[in-house]
């Protein structure tokens, strides 16, 4: 997985002041830096990339993260937020430049959440998606990062309905156990080299799954999934990248991710298993430089976009289209930063819910208010529509 150098420094010494001012502020007062930026204080933009903003230092119980806020954010009109989950060994500050997602959020304005994981909880500083202490609802890590995430759009304006949940290798895994774990608080996904949902339960099992895929299949991850939602359950729209040369994460990983996703979705929204159809709905073929890559899209019944596969021929354990500069990288791929947010952007949470109730039926017994239910098939037949519209 990942491996980069362990520091947050910039390039410069006048990058290094404006971090330290940057930082100063965030620290100070999360309320003073949003009115720096929104005021275009040049001491609070610092790098990594060429993105203007600022690229802020937080804590947050006892952990760091970097929080990136581009130009053009305005305290008074809600962003949509993207929480961005670095691989082993890899910082946030590090992660950002390897990927140039802060140059995206300039472009797009949206806010980038880069939670740092610590050394204490994992000497490589992957996440440890493979655990279930660690990375199930209200426990460990994705309990913190949920957490996080609600603290950020505490205090910045965010768009709630439009919050997102990506990552690369571990990170990505994470991701993937994030959107399925708090499908009240993500609305789509990202992941990019990374297993399936709750595909292993030790080190050893996980390591297993990366290399060889023998963890389990896609159904087992689907049906997982859906149970793990509960009453939560709904469609997880996630786009997913992998190259056919992973040789840390095999890409039989990919296959199983959107052979799960997609039967988790499924029952989310229809409720049964046996009417899921597999085949994608749209293939493609194309060159981006070296790479030959496939790239193929999946719908549900309703006709709703809900898995996106990217497989990029002959890469490796790397960003797809990342920094020229990146140790861990493919820069002439497909730019995987700019296609993830094309994908997860056109989704929004309260949607995707009202798809879900409107697959309510009349109980065999117990009583139920028919206007209810009409108001609720029609939010679902209104969010349909919309999604539709993609």
């Amino acid at each position: 997985m990942p491996a980069s150098d362990d520091t947050d420094a910039t390039g410069d010494s006048v990058g290094r002041r404006t971090l330290l001012r940057a930082k100063e502020l965030w620290q100070s007062s999360p309320l003073g830096a949003e009115r720096a930026v929104q005021a275009g204080d040049e001491s609070a933009v610092s790098e990594p990339g060429s993105a203007a903003g600022a690229f802020l230092s937080g804590d947050h119980d006892g952990r760091s993260y970097r929080l990136y806020v581009p130009p053009g954010y305005d305290a008074d009109e809600p962003v949509p937020l993207l929480v961005f989950l670095h691989g082993c060994r890899q910082t946030p500050a590090a992660f950002a430049t390897e990927t140039g997602m802060n140059e995206v959020a300039a472009d797009e304005t949206f806010l980038v959440a880069y939670p740092k994981q610590s050394r204490f909880e994992n000497l490589l500083r992957c996440w440890n998606w493979y655990d279930d202490t660690a990375a199930t609802r209200g426990a460990g890590e994705l309990a913190w990062l949920a957490d996080l995430t609600r603290s950020v759009i505490d205090e910045f304006a965010v768009d709630e309905d439009r919050v997102y949940v990506a990552g690369l290798s571990a990170g990505g895994s994470m991701a993937a156990r994030a959107i399925v774990e708090y499908t009240d608080l993500f609305a789509a996904a990202g992941v990019h080299s990374g297993p399936a949902y709750d595909a292993v339960g030790s080190v050893f099992a996980a390591l297993s799954q990366m290399y060889r895929g023998d963890g389990q299949d896609g159904r087992e991850a689907g049906i997982e999934a859906y149970e793990a939602m509960a009453d939560r359950a709904r469609a997880i729209p996630t786009i997913v990248f992998h190259g056919t040369d992973d040789d840390v994460v095999d890409v039989i990983n990919a296959r199983q991710l959107t052979e799960g996703t997609l039967r988790a979705s499924h029952r989310g929204v229809n409720g049964e298993e046996e009417t899921l159809e597999l085949e994608p709905d749209r293939v493609e073929t194309d060159v981006s430089g070296p790479y030959e890559y496939t790239r193929r899209q999946y719908r549900d019944g309703t006709g709703t976009l809900v898995v996106e596969e990217w497989l990029v021929d002959g890469m490796g354990h790397a960003w797809s289209g990342g920094s020229p500069d990146g140790r861990f990288t493919a820069p002439e791929g497909p730019d995987a930063s700019r296609l993830l947010w094309r994908f997860v952007s056109e989704y929004e949470k309260s949607t995707l819910e009202a798809a879900a109730d409107a697959r309510w039926t009349l109980p065999v017994v117990g009583p139920i208010s028919l206007s209810r239910l009409s108001r609720v098939r029609a939010r679902g037949r209104e969010a349909i529509s919309r999604l539709l519209e993609r």
